[in-house]
């Protein structure tokens, strides 16, 4: 143990009122030790920041805001914090120990089947829908940031780095410090502009590419080569680097990776909803050849001239990079353990997730359209114009969380159900764009949750539904069509 090594990595050391069991791991900014809070008996995830961070009282105040509003998420899916504060001259969050594995470490073995990863990419969504909702953005979505627990439920990790949307210059952050792996961060980011909710929605797409690959959206070898690709290269796509994939997961990865924030999905939720429809999206038809006309002769189609795209890196860019590389920040998997609530130095053992039983969502039959057509693809008429009003229906043996598209047409969260739900919306105040959407999650310790959704119109007609029975269900009812 060097001078410069804390005491208390020592088992069954004493710091205020916590005895520390065993190191979990260590940090650019402090320790996560299992512990246990004699005061309420029970064991706990204790992150000790570095103590040089107790000494700036300017930090201890940006730690103190954060911490109270990292507090606040209700989210299953993000870990509890019980308490923060200050002791012995440390600052410090005490939270809920979370069993289970980094998805790093998961997605180091091999890629996860789709399914299952767009199940992991939706409970990452709501986590960060209740922080956006909250005016935080996380900054900080990666695999490692990840913990998959038993039966795959998702928590994700680190809102200690979190940054209030309403407080750009004094986000919690090391002094002169680029928050946040390089390759999940979107490209305004480099720049130094203000990350908002859109820059982890670029994150969680990287997530969702990584999960279906194993490999980061981008190949990039050097720190250079990495910025120049968020701001001008093409992600690889999911089905070229795992063929059999359905190209409709390349649209959902490309568009949120946009280049431009406004590109992207307007929230993490539309993101994991078009996941969740592509992956039942049906397979691309190859198209007929025209039939070639008797006079057409030699006559060769006129080429469109590419467009060379020429990027150019803003100097905000170039100053990012300066401290990166100042800061020391490694592009590479970190090949030992990485600090994160409910790992331990020693790989977990691989853990095979109980079976999920799902159905795909159903959709309703195509009626003939107005305009001459023989299915909704070919009629252009908005939701509202087809129906007066939709009908949500849950059916649920446990508590769940639940959000839908209102009479405004706009994704709303509702508070928490008990049982069985049923809500009519009219469609009157529905935009043209404005799409029927029903989303809910649910859990037990039991393992025996089932949950369904549906959505029917006015007339009775079902539009979609879907069931899953597992120990946490998650299902989502859209249609973009309708």
């Amino acid at each position: 143990m060097t001078s410069d090594t804390p005491k208390t990595e020592t088992g069954g050391a004493m710091i205020g009122p916590y005895r520390l069991e065993h190191l979990l791991g260590r940090g650019g900014m402090g320790e996560v030790h299992r512990a246990f809070d004699t005061r309420r008996s029970r064991t706990v995830a204790l992150k000790l920041l570095s103590p040089q961070f107790a000494q700036d009282p300017q930090y201890r105040e940006r730690f103190r805001r954060e911490s109270h509003n990292a507090a606040a998420l209700s989210s299953p899916h993000v870990v509890p914090i019980h308490d923060f504060g200050e002791i012995d001259g440390r600052l410090f969050l005490d939270m809920r120990l979370i069993e289970g594995r980094g998805l790093d470490e998961i997605l180091a073995e091999a890629p996860l089947e789709p399914a299952r990863a767009v199940a992991i990419v939706g409970q990452i969504a709501e986590a960060l829908a209740d922080a956006h909702g909250h005016g935080l953005v996380h900054r900080d979505v990666k695999p490692s940031n990840v913990i998959v627990g038993p039966s795959d439920f998702v928590y994700l990790l680190d809102f200690g780095i979190s940054r209030s949307l309403d407080d750009v210059d004094t986000a919690l952050t090391q002094a002169g410090a680029t928050v946040g792996t390089l390759a999940y961060m979107a490209p305004e980011r480099f720049e130094g502009g203000k990350p908002d909710a859109r820059s982890d929605i670029y994150a969680l797409g990287c997530v969702l590419a990584e999960c279906l690959t194993s490999r980061r959206p981008f190949d990039a070898t050097s720190l250079p080569s990495l910025m120049r690709a968020h701001f001008a290269s093409q992600p690889a796509l999911p089905s070229v680097a795992r063929p059999g994939l359905s190209p409709a997961l390349d649209g959902v990865v490309l568009r949120a990776l946009a280049k431009q924030p406004e590109d992207r999905f307007p929230t993490a939720r539309d993101l994991a909803a078009a996941a969740h429809q592509a992956l039942y999206a049906p397979p691309p038809t190859a198209a007929l050849p025209l039939p070639e006309r008797p006079d057409a002769g030699d006559v060769r189609k006129e080429e469109r001239p590419r467009r060379r795209f020429r990027p150019v890196l803003a100097a905000g860019a170039v100053l990012a990079l300066l401290v990166a590389v100042g800061a020391g920040v490694a592009l590479g998997r970190v090949s030992t353990t990485q600090a994160a609530v409910g790992t331990s130095a020693t790989p977990a053992p691989t853990t095979v997730a109980a079976p999920i039983a799902t159905t795909a969502p159903t959709i309703a039959p195509a009626t003939a359209s107005p305009n001459g057509g023989s299915g909704n693809i070919f009629d252009t008429r908005s939701a509202k114009e087809k129906t007066s009003s939709f009908t949500y229906t849950i059916e649920t043996n446990y508590p769940a969380l639940i959000g839908y598209t209102d009479a405004r047409g706009d994704q709303v969260s509702s508070s928490q159900i008990d049982g069985p739900w049923t809500l009519v919306v009219p469609t009157g105040g529905w935009g043209k764009d404005a799409t029927p959407s029903l989303h809910a999650t649910s859990t037990s310790s039991k393992g025996d949750t089932t949950l369904t959704c549906t959505i029917t119109d006015d007339k009775g007609a079902v539009v979609v539904t879907q069931t899953k029975a597992t120990a946490h269900a998650a299902v989502i009812c859209l249609s973009f069509n309708y």
